[in-house]
């Protein structure tokens, strides 16, 4: 042993100046930026050479930074030195800590080395530069669904990270658009396209109608002021908002903000978040819009006498052809049914008892209206966040063809606000009954939009369409009402759980890992469903609300193996302590569809550049 430890001494003092000599000739190259850092530990010596290195990368890109000075956000003046290494500074905790490092000295008395070289410095640059593309196409594809939210979030959040990115002004989309110049344009163009009108007005809730482009809005965030503060944030669904007033206020010349910056949102993206708290950001004043009076509706034209009896003997013939179910208009082409008003009736009771109870705070006096699984929803629904029910609920009663079993109510508007947070959600709540009229299942409904990308898929079975619609609502349901229990049983006990990016090649333990197709795979961290759980169950403990929203969905079918279905989603996840943006891919097994299945569950932060999503073709 004395002889083993002789010999690594001797090589470790040959070692020291050949170390020495490698650092100094690096710091003697022009082709190197360097940076180096002293601490205690070498935790601390790595952040102070990280922020020499910055420095150093400041100075060698402050040129390329237009009146940087101007962009950022200080109490006092700021030069643009100063400036430049604030705005590189939100680069420190992703990129560019993958610059070289040379440990020289180990703990107590840690010394460490960081370098780069000056042509890799526009590298750190690049992952921004494809996350505000990658931002801005999710916005655009936002627009043409009518999802205000996304659309004005994306936007704003890939303005500000391309304020931070070297030579903005010259960053140009593929089709040649300047984005410094045309992203404020289209933030604008959106504002022009929004409308709002006062509906009905009962108990000190005015219920609004939002349009956007003159259409319903799918969904938007927005402020109004009260007349003493601006309010907490609200969303519109599916044309439909809520004013919640003060005692004796009015809705006449109510201001109403369309909410764009959400910087109280930023967290769910550490890189935004670093990035809103440095940029000052820009101001668009198209963002208010005054509350109008909803406009009258146009009289109609008198009919002469002989078209009035050719439409009322149309109207005779299709009532005598619809005579047992009437198709909801807002499903086109899809087999899905209304029940007519006398058999809706016994259901109708029900929900108007719920509704009643909710409304008075008498939540036991229900319970009898539940199964045991609805009643343990319901009544985490009601501890969801101060439930309220929003204005007077406008809601149907639906079924699959001809079939009157697991008839569904759609929808009940709720509002849900939380202590430790400023946004109120609202959520459209829908009821599904069993065979035996009792309330077996309660989820937060997906807007218009997502579910006609899903019933649009005519091809699949009506039952399907119908399965994979209402397994989306369960699985965002779930994770608020934090349903572990439902969670654990939707998932494959040898589910693949992974977040990650696929590579070319695997090395050493990671050949037991999951192989894609075409001899690439999965570089990625796994977990099993057992580590998963735990983990989620931690989440739940520690968080007061969760919530989580779907931007866009995409849906594919495999081309084997039954009713196996791809889902990709843009989701945003939102906490109490934490919170993310990213794409989820799930592969769901329906050949049962009474009990889906979750076969692989990945996520990841962002488009990999080489080979963008995770989908159906990777397993």
């Amino acid at each position: 042993m004395r002889r083993v430890y002789c010999t690594l001494l001797i090589l470790f003092s040959l070692t020291l100046p050949v170390l020495a000599q490698s650092v100094e000739d690096i710091k003697g190259n022009p082709d190197y930026l360097t940076g180096e850092g002293w601490g205690e530990s070498l935790k601390a010596a790595d952040n102070a050479a990280l922020q020499d290195l910055i420095s150093k990368i400041s100075v060698s890109v402050e040129s390329q930074f237009e009146n940087i000075e101007e962009e950022v956000t200080d109490g006092s003046s700021v030069d643009s030195h100063s400036a430049c290494k604030s705005v590189v500074n939100t680069y420190s905790q992703a990129t560019i800590q993958n610059t070289e490092r040379i440990v020289i000295a180990n703990e107590p008395d840690a010394q460490v080395f960081r370098y780069v070289k000056r042509s890799d410095v526009d590298k750190i640059f690049e992952s921004r530069r494809l996350k505000v593309f990658d931002m801005a196409a999710s916005a655009t594809r936002a627009v043409a669904k009518g999802k205000v939210d996304d659309a004005l979030r994306y936007y704003y959040w890939a303005y500000c990270l391309l304020q931070s990115i070297p030579n903005a002004n010259a960053v140009a989309d593929a089709d040649g658009h300047i984005l410094t110049h045309w992203i404020p344009e289209q933030i604008n163009d959106i504002f022009s396209k929004i409308e709002a009108f006062k509906v009905s007005e009962a108990d000190n809730v005015a219920e609004i109608s939002v349009l956007f482009d003159g259409q319903p809005v799918t969904s938007m965030d927005y402020t109004y002021f009260d007349g003493m503060d601006w309010s907490n944030l609200y969303g519109a669904k599916d044309g439909r908002g809520f004013v919640e007033l003060r005692p004796g206020m009015t809705t006449d010349n109510l201001r109403i903000k369309c909410e764009y910056e959400y910087s109280g949102e930023a967290h769910i993206d550490k890189e935004i978040s670093t990035v809103v708290n440095v940029m000052k950001g820009k101001v668009f004043r198209d963002a208010y819009i005054m509350l109008a009076a909803a406009p009258a509706k146009p009289e109609p034209e008198p009919a002469s006498e002989e078209a009035s009896q050719e439409l009322l003997a149309a109207g005779e013939n299709q009532a005598q052809s619809t005579e047992s179910v009437a198709v909801v208009d807002s499903l086109p082409n899809n087999n899905i049914a209304e029940l007519p008003a006398e058999k809706a009736a016994v259901y109708r009771a029900s929900i108007e008892a719920v509704i009643a109870a909710i409304k008075s705070q008498k939540y036991d006096s229900v319970d009898t209206l539940f199964t045991a699984d609805g009643k343990d929803m319901y009544r985490r629904l009601i501890s969801y966040g101060n439930a309220r029910i929003m204005g007077e609920p406008n809601y149907t009663f639906y079924t699959v063809g001809a079939s009157e079993t697991d008839v569904t109510c759609r929808s009940i508007p709720m509002s849900f606000s939380f202590k430790n947070n400023n946004r109120k959600f609202v959520e459209d709540v829908t009821f599904t009954f069993n065979a035996d009229k009792k309330i077996d299942c309660l989820a937060f409904g997906l807007d218009n939009k997502s579910t006609d990308d899903i019933l649009k898929h005519d091809m699949w079975s009506e039952y399907a369409r119908k399965v994979l619609s209402e397994f989306l609502e369960n699985y965002k349901t779930a994770y608020a009402l934090k349903r572990l229990d439902y969670i654990r049983s939707i998932f494959d006990d040898n589910a693949v759980i992974i977040t990650g990016k696929v590579t070319t090649r695997m090395t050493g333990a990671d050949n037991a890992n999951v192989s894609l197709m075409n001899n690439r795979y999965v570089q990625f961290t796994r977990q099993n469903k057992e580590q998963y759980l735990r983990n989620l169950e931690r989440c739940f403990e520690s968080n007061e609300y969760i919530n989580i929203r779907f931007a866009n969905n995409d849906i594919v079918k495999a081309g084997v193996g039954g009713e196996v279905y791809g889902i990709q989603i843009k989701q945003d996840y939102y906490s109490t302590n934490y919170g993310d943006t990213g794409y989820l891919f799930l592969m769901v097994d329906l050949n049962d569809p009474k009990h889906p299945v979750i076969k692989v569950r990945s996520w990841q932060p962002e488009r990999d550049p080489n080979f963008g999503l995770v989908d159906l073709s990777h397993f």
